[in-house]
């Protein structure tokens, strides 16, 4: 329900919470057609040095008491449990965005990068995917502008769709060209 203002006033559930960036920033008349953010396969690496650390401890303390290997296996542990939490932010504040007109590319929080690029400035949009990768469906993005700018996304969820959705808005938005 919207306020007089037009601002949909602020609740306790999720789904009233603030929008993302990309909602924030579109343009007048814009509007999103495909969006995704960064695969969940970022986590597998830190989540494995966390179980290495977490069996090391574990075999160390039935096996023998050499405290300073237990102590070392902890700080592993600890290692792991930070890497978990930084990926989980990249992963949640990680936004890759086809609207109408551009396409829009933000990760970071506190440190953001972003990049926004129109969609007739978009020479070229790549995939890049290992056999993990088309497997669990994940991939680099590869996006070259005109000018020769190159851009890469790695570990994107679903990059092809992204690519279809690219290059279907980029024919859209060519069609207002066409018809003069």
């Amino acid at each position: 329900m919207l306020a007089a203002d037009g601002v949909r006033p602020m609740s306790g559930t999720w789904r009233d919470r603030p929008v993302s960036y990309v909602q924030r920033h579109l343009l007048p008349n814009e509007r999103v057609i495909y969006k995704t953010r960064v695969h969940w396969i970022l986590f597998v690496r830190p989540v494995f040095l966390t179980l290495v650390g977490l069996s090391v401890t574990v075999a160390l303390g039935a096996l023998a008491r050499i405290e300073w290997v237990w102590y070392l296996s902890l700080l592993v542990i600890l290692a792991g449990l930070v890497w978990i939490g930084v990926r989980a932010v990249e992963l949640f504040t990680s936004e890759f965005a086809v609207t109408t007109t551009r396409l829009i590319f933000k990760v970071g929080i506190v440190a953001r990068y972003t990049t926004e690029l129109l969609l007739g400035k978009v020479e070229s949009i790549g995939v890049q995917q290992k056999l993990l990768g088309r497997l669990l469906n994940y991939g680099d993005l590869v996006v070259t502008g005109t000018g020769g700018v190159r851009e890469v996304f790695p570990r994107v969820h679903d990059p092809i769709a992204f690519r279809n959705h690219v290059q279907q808005a980029s024919i859209h938005a060519l069609e207002p060209e066409r018809g003069q």
